[in-house]
């Protein structure tokens, strides 16, 4: 059998996580590829059908390595043997902006720890945060951040999944590194399928040339917010609000909101196991999100059924919709129910199905979009998820019946997403237009958006001041249908992607109301 052999190498230099093609001969069936004593398997690169390119993303390279750096680049195909080797240059990323992490909980730093890890995903690989603020190859150690941290975000390709998971221990607590794999489990119930994590934490999620967010872990745990350079919003907690005020808000909003008894019960109060989580100076545990409650609970009262008679009304033989979407295949999409789905159809005669079966039980709470199906074409597949999702957003919003026309009735074009989009309605407990029942909502949604604290709003509002923190709960991020004015999006996520020369702080809010 004929070596595998290279012939160039595109681009060289190349910068750390940038894809390079290596073009040659004999390349089918490669095991491998290795820049020096780096080794990507095979499912880190893709060889075309003749055998003539491989395209790879440059992996970091060892701890100690100087940028510019020169190495080699082999290829390996069983019973073929190992190509020529070839040397390219590799260049450091550089830095494309940063973070800054403030600390101003107020806890006593001789008592309890302010931690912070972080991770990047790259083809084949995840980055971790260091106490330099650098991204590196090396285990994922929780950090002391109790003096703050500048984090230096790397100029590489957005591989999606990033974040930086904060969390509150005693002094004598010693979190266990970080793994991206297999995460917190869901907060605070002490039980599978992740790890249990030893006190209060939340998520931040970032990434180069991307969007950034706070609390999309799906329950409140800490009371983070960020800004962005030159950007005037507030994202997530307002600082000046402290964890203990939010909670006593919370317990305020249920008691008084329409709908909030239902949800009283999801602020935790102590710790659900044995020494699980940390107390921080007897606080509440966490406000824990619904569809992890039933998660736990999917027999309890409360919220179980919640949404079941709004979901039997919606797919009721003969409903109809008309829905223009503003992501993926971009137009309107219209159609009507069996009675246990919707058949639409959209641009270029696209034909999407919504089966009522994935918004049974308690799915209403949770945004299980399927994966794509064996000969589904993306376009099909991307405008379902995005009407999908547009449903499960209009459920908690209590607007999802307004958006319905009866069998029989005049449905006009876009009546369905103008009807969902129309904020007036949200997580209002109005009667519906379809017919004419009181709508009901997430009110766990609803007191992230509207809740305050003694006539102060505690979270950031949206620049239409109409809007706060609600992204990363119960699915309740902007619409990705009707005509979406952009002073209304959801400000706990920018609606632009953050990169050079935008530099953020973050900020670990109050821990105890200002003396």
């Amino acid at each position: 059998m004929t070596a595998p052999n290279i012939s160039s190498i595109t681009p060289n230099p190349v910068i750390w996580g940038q894809t390079l093609t290596i073009t040659g001969t004999n390349l089918t069936g490669a095991s491998s590829v290795t820049f020096g004593s780096v080794n990507c398997g095979p499912g880190c690169f893709t060889v075309n059908t003749g055998g003539t390119q491989i395209t790879v993303a440059v992996p970091p390279m060892p701890a100690g390595t100087v940028y510019p750096d020169a190495t080699s680049v082999q290829v390996t195909v069983p019973t073929q043997g190992t190509s020529n080797s070839v040397p390219i240059t590799i260049q450091g990323a550089g830095v494309l902006n940063t973070i800054t992490i403030k600390n101003i909980t107020g806890l006593d730093t001789t008592k309890y720890t302010v931690w912070v890890a972080g991770f990047i995903q790259q083809p084949c690989e995840f980055l971790y945060l260091n106490t330099d603020g650098n991204f590196t190859a090396s285990a994922g150690n929780f950090i002391n951040v109790n003096n703050g941290l500048t984090v230096n975000v790397p100029n590489i390709p957005n591989m999606g999944n990033n974040r930086l998971v904060f969390l509150v221990t005693d002094k004598t607590t010693s979190p266990a590194a970080l793994s991206p794999i297999t995460g917190y489990t869901a907060y605070p119930f002490n039980g599978t399928p992740g790890v249990c994590p030893p006190g209060p934490y939340d998520i931040f999620e970032f990434g180069p040339n991307a969007q950034y967010d706070v609390s999309a872990v799906d329950s409140f745990g800490l009371n983070l917010s960020f800004t962005v350079t030159n950007d005037s919003l507030v994202y997530g907690a307002i600082p000046a609000i402290s964890r203990i005020e939010i909670g006593e808000a919370f317990t305020t909003f249920t008691g008084s909101d329409p709908l909030g008894s239902a949800f009283a019960k999801l602020l935790y109060t102590s710790p659900t196991g044995t020494g699980y989580p940390d107390s921080i100076l007897d606080q509440f545990s966490a406000i824990v999100s619904p569809k992890d409650w039933l998660a736990i609970h999917p027999n309890a009262e409360g919220l179980r059924g919640y949404w079941k008679e709004t979901i039997h009304d919606f797919f009721k033989e003969g409903n109809q919709l008309d829905i223009h979407l503003n992501a993926a295949t971009v137009g309107n999409y219209s159609g009507s129910s069996s009675g246990t789905e919707f058949k639409l159809e959209g641009p270029n005669k696209l034909k999407i199905i919504i089966p009522l079966s994935d918004f049974a039980s308690n799915q209403g709470f949770v945004q299980a979009v399927r994966g794509i199906n064996s000969g589904e074409a993306q376009d099909e597949y991307d405008a379902f998820s995005q009407i999908e999702a547009a449903i499960f957003q209009a459920i908690s919003r209590g607007v999802l019946l307004d958006g319905v026309v009866a069998k029989g009735g005049k449905i006009t074009k876009s009546y369905t997403s103008n009807a969902w989009t129309n904020i007036k309605n949200w997580f209002s407990n109005h009667n519906n237009a379809y017919n004419g029942k009181p709508s009901v909502y997430d009110a766990y949604a609803k007191f992230f958006h509207c809740a305050k604290y003694k006539g102060s709003t505690i979270m950031g509002q949206s620049a239409g001041s109409n809007l706060g923190m609600a992204y990363g709960f119960s699915l309740d991020e902007d619409p990705n249908v009707g005509n979406w004015p952009s002073n209304s999006n959801v400000p706990a996520k920018t609606n632009y992607s953050v990169g050079s020369g935008q530099d953020v702080t973050l900020t670990v809010g109050r821990w105890l109301a200002a003396k």
